[in-house]
């Protein structure tokens, strides 16, 4: 009799932060062939009771929100059952410093940096879509409203992790920066299975579908024709290269719709910083070209890097203000990222990651648990910004961001000479992460430089 496991996901207010989140849904594929896997997703602490016993729990912890639940489940599970065999995956770091069981420990392994248990796990996603419930990026319909044909989108690795070592960055510290391919052998039988199944709307979740334009190019030739909506992430050099080497017709005729673009910031100091993963020139390049290709670049951007500041901001906003999305071009809470003056994803503190120590002295933790979707962190370089010049022909066009953000122009009418850490004085947390927020978007707008 196969031995049993239950792979519980904590519920968490975070929206998916690279490869690592995919946890859940890759030890299942890997592990369901050798133990009688059972998943529990979005796991409530009101459901504590409706989890069977099993062999292993194993609880997948890849969101600083989920530590709660996670260690409650650490403490429970055990006098429930007379069994002490919880053990956690997902980040890393963040397991060993809390100093929860490790499915290492179990296993002898870690499931998310050992590549014969990857490359099985990515391969089995196919089969086991049905299987399912949330597939973590499901909601995004292909981000934009054209393409959206009321279908769900589906991942699909063809490579796991990333060896670029961008400073901020949690999954390239998570799979111990290497990047693990699934032979083009098994990626060409996973797509066969995908289309056999109807399925034609994917999400590759490479970190960088485009590492290797050669094999990016083979994968791109067994979909020609195959009346495929595909989305892929990719850096701004390799799909240039791409470009270069084999044209556009490659892209459009396997379906590839939407390629997202880690932009981050448009200030060159700032984005130095982040690592040789970032080139701001090749994103210029890429972007002179979207008159004429034939895909949307799905520009993402960080706010709040240590560094940023007024004018950095300034910086972002003049290249997103004209390449970037309408609001109403993007789904959902997507407009928040890829759009005119959307925010993106807000800077983050991990343990582990590159730039972790200097981070504390460099800014303000604002919340206990950071996610990606409100600041979390405030670097200093920011609040000491002086406002310089005021343009207030540009509030309008910022007006539905604050809407979007739930957020209006500071009480404090804005001056020149005012440092930002004027008018974040005395503020209770919520104001003071509203106030933060609109000051950020009156810079990316051009209110403020």
């Amino acid at each position: 009799m196969k031995k049993s496991i239950n792979i519980i996901d904590p519920c968490s207010t975070e929206q998916n932060r690279g490869s690592f989140c995919y946890s859940p849904y890759l030890c299942y594929n890997g592990m369901a062939f050798t133990l009688d896997a059972n998943l529990i997703e979005s796991f409530q602490p009101e459901d504590l009771d409706s989890i069977p016993d099993a062999d292993i729990q194993l609880v997948c912890l890849w969101s600083y929100p989920q530590i709660e639940s996670s260690m409650m489940l650490a403490m429970s599970l055990p006098f429930m059952y007379g069994k002490d065999n919880v053990y956690f995956v997902g980040y890393s770091p963040l397991i060993k410093q809390l100093g929860l069981h490790h499915i290492e420990e179990k296993l002898g392994f870690d499931p998310l940096q050992d590549e014969a248990f990857l490359v099985h796990a990515m391969s089995r996603y196919p089969v086991n879509y049905h299987k399912f419930k949330r597939l973590l990026l499901s909601d995004c319909d292909m981000h934009l409203r054209h393409l959206d044909a009321g279908e769900k989108v589906y991942p699909l690795f063809t490579s796991y992790g990333c060896d670029q070592g961008c400073s901020f960055c949690p999954s390239t510290t998570n799979c111990g920066r290497r990047r693990i391919e699934v032979p083009l052998s098994k990626v060409c039988t996973m797509l066969d299975q995908c289309i056999k199944q109807g399925i034609k709307s994917i999400h590759f979740t490479d970190e960088d579908f485009f590492y290797d334009i050669n094999r990016a190019f083979k994968i791109l030739l067994m979909l020609q024709g195959k009346g495929m909506h595909l989305i892929a992430l990719g850096s701004a050099e390799a799909v240039s290269y791409f470009i270069a080497k084999y044209g556009v017709d490659p892209i459009k005729n396997a379906g590839l719709e939407v390629i997202e673009i880690g932009f981050e910031s448009g200030d060159a100091e700032v984005s130095k910083k982040m690592g040789h993963g970032k080139s701001l020139s090749a994103c210029e390049e890429l972007a002179q070209m979207q008159d004429w290709i034939p895909f949307r670049i799905f520009w993402l951007v960080l706010t709040f890097f240590p560094g940023e500041t007024i004018h950095s901001l300034n910086e972002t906003g003049r290249f997103m203000l004209k390449y970037g999305f309408e609001q109403e071009e993007v789904m959902g809470r997507l407009r928040t990222n890829g759009t005119k003056i959307g925010l993106g994803q807000f800077m983050q503190w991990y343990d582990g990651i590159a730039m972790a120590k200097s981070l504390e002295k460099n800014g303000i933790k604002l919340t206990q648990r950071p996610v990606r979707l409100i600041p979390s962190y405030v670097p200093n370089s920011f609040l000491e910004s002086i406002i310089t010049e005021i343009h207030e022909e540009a509030i309008e066009k910022t007006i539905p961001y604050l809407e979007l953000y739930n957020t209006a122009l500071p009480n404090k009418p804005l001056e020149i000479g005012r440092k930002i850490s004027y008018y974040l004085e005395d503020m209770p947390i919520y104001g003071y992460i509203r106030t933060l927020t609109a000051l950020a978007i009156l810079a990316r707008g051009g209110v403020i430089r």
